[in-house]
């Protein structure tokens, strides 16, 4: 299986990888990470422990993920995608063996440390970096399969989880589930992942350093693609926290707020698929400034979504479908720019940029709630920033055109 994914595939010949993708994001993504408020409900009622120490850790765990995104993304360029998601399964064993037998909130901050760490190594950036770089008749379409392995995933797993629960307990819950996230990739790894280095193009005698230089950090349009990680990644962040009671604080149930947003995950498979495929046809960046525009006019309609359901029906389609395309479209836009012998580190770097900036959005839209009794001021700078990053895609070049910064410093 190794020889066949060594050099250019097609999506054809790629589909064991991209199946490895989606059915991975479907249990690692879409149950092991998506539903941490499910648990979080749960420990909550069960135990004495304060919510705000429980939150701590899944903040805790982000900012460990995102803090070893890079190693992630240097060890996928020396070694292949196998060594990292093996690394990966080991730590996410280690941290539901944590959360079975944890018995102080403490412990459930610790378990985080282990599982941010994990899920860096074994979630969907091996899989993005193996798809991006080794299929190339279809790339973005292939990223977008894969990807919508979470949608689905989160929209299947999260009622199967509560109802779990409900049955057994969030112990015997995180037991089910520990099983079923750290048993998911090992076959893949074993037997689809692509094995060794999926760069051999880097000319002999040249070393490569394991951090990445200053000239390669600001190649061109590196500065407009920072832009389109990080403002739509902070408002898209903020928005999954903050959607459902910012619903709820306009008149609608609690149900109907928690079904819009469920609603909104799962209408962004249809932009994963869709918006993959237009891209391949009709360009990575193109597809991006449609992606930005509608995502601009959801949230522009989100005020008047507050008061009819029609709207809110509208908003959940606009924002969906934007919200997959961006997903889908990014890491191809990324390879472009960024070229390939160095691809997993450099797309590391700017995903632990875009992460720890996402994790200012609710952080900020709570303290202006807070500050203000309302959600008028953060919807304001969530439209602002949403269209910020439409007029930095208006103004990039093709992505073709780029000169990749690993060339530039060669």
């Amino acid at each position: 299986m190794d020889g066949a994914f060594q050099g250019e595939a097609t999506l054809r010949s790629a589909a064991p990888l991209v199946t490895a993708g989606f059915v991975i994001s479907f249990v690692v993504i879409g149950g092991g990470i998506d539903t941490v408020g499910i648990f979080i409900n749960a420990i909550a009622q069960a135990t004495d422990w304060a919510r705000s120490g429980l939150s701590a850790g899944v903040a805790v765990g982000a900012v460990v993920a995102a803090l070893a995104t890079p190693a992630v993304g240097v060890a996928i360029d020396r070694y292949g995608v196998r060594a990292p998601m093996l690394a990966g399964v080991v730590l996410l064993a280690a941290g539901f063996g944590v959360l079975v037998a944890m018995q102080a909130p403490w412990h459930f901050i610790a378990a985080n440390v282990f599982l941010g760490a994990g899920f860096a190594a074994c979630a969907l950036l091996p899989i993005t970096v193996a798809i991006t770089v080794l299929v190339r008749d279809r790339t973005a379409l292939a990223l977008g399969i894969a990807a919508t392995g979470s949608s689905v995933g989160t929209l299947v797993l999260a009622p199967t989880i509560q109802a779990i629960v409900e049955a057994l307990g969030w112990r015997g819950t995180y037991v089910v589930l520990g099983v079923c996230v750290v048993l998911t990739p090992l076959p893949f790894v074993a037997l689809v992942l692509p094995g060794g280095r999926l760069d051999r193009r880097d000319a002999p005698g040249r070393p490569t350093p394991a951090l990445p230089s200053a000239a390669e950090l600001v190649g061109p349009g590196l500065r407009g693609l920072v832009a389109l990680m990080v403002l739509p990644g902070l408002v898209t962040f903020a928005m999954s926290v903050h959607l459902v009671p910012y619903l709820a604080s306009n008149g609608f149930t609690g149900s109907t707020a928690a079904l819009a947003l469920g609603a909104t995950i799962g209408v962004s498979a249809i932009g994963k698929i869709a918006g993959g495929w237009l891209a391949d046809r009709f360009g990575s960046l193109r597809m991006m400034r449609v992606a930005l525009l509608l995502a601009t006019a959801a949230l522009a309609l989100l005020p008047a979504a507050g008061t009819t359901g029609a709207t809110l029906a509208g908003f959940v389609a606009l924002y969906g479908v934007a919200l997959g395309t961006y997903v889908a479209v990014t890491p191809a836009l990324a390879h472009e720019i960024l070229g390939e012998d160095r691809f997993g580190t450099l797309f590391g770097v700017l995903q632990l940029i875009a992460m720890l900036a996402a994790a200012v959005g609710p952080v900020a839209a709570g303290a202006i709630f807070d500050a203000t009794g309302g959600y008028g001021q953060a919807m304001g700078l969530w439209v602002g920033a949403m269209f910020c990053a439409l007029l930095v895609a208006l103004g990039m070049r093709s992505s073709a055109s780029l000169t990749p910064p690993s060339e530039a410093v060669a």
